[in-house]
């Protein structure tokens, strides 16, 4: 018996669930252009908890001329963390966007890997409320952190 295939109608809910389905091995996100110039990859999901790892690696692009990476680049990384970690806890078929986001910048970020944990704190029906940290890859120096209200578009049921 063939098991129904989900309607994802969001690229990244879909590739959330195949690297959960896939037993968690690092993947890129491939159908978001902003993400794959940020070098962005699955490192982690938890459906339940609302909660995913993110690794980044920015393009040159993104560098200043004081060599270190963009605020808007490590603002769009910090949401990218929290909006995957919503599309995670969310229902198949659903999508979410971002309405309200606020970024505190720690230290300056040099190029470089870096990790965005992205968490839900509280998931209502219509809106979600999440914060992220941004690290250095070695998980020792924080450099950023964020927290958003994303708007929730569930499908109909």
């Amino acid at each position: 018996m063939k098991l129904p295939v989900p309607e994802f109608t969001n690229p990244d809910q879909a590739l959330i669930h195949r690297f959960v389905q896939g037993g968690g091995r690092p993947m890129a996100f491939d159908a978001n252009p902003m993400a794959r110039a940020l070098g962005t990859e699955l490192r982690a999901a938890d459906l339940q908890a609302g909660r995913v790892t993110l690794a980044f690696a920015p393009d040159p692009l993104f560098i200043q001329g004081t060599g270190v990476i963009q605020g808007g680049a490590l603002t769009a990384m910090l949401d990218f963390a929290m909006a995957f970690a919503t599309l995670a806890q969310m229902p198949v078929g659903g999508s979410c966007a971002t309405v309200n986001l606020n970024t505190a910048f720690l230290r300056p970020a040099p190029q470089g890997r870096y990790l965005a944990l992205g968490e839900v704190e509280r998931r209502g029906r219509q809106l979600a409320f999440t914060h992220a940290r941004l690290l250095r890859e070695d998980g020792e120096v924080l450099v950023a952190t964020a927290t958003s209200t994303l708007a929730l578009m569930v499908p109909d049921s």
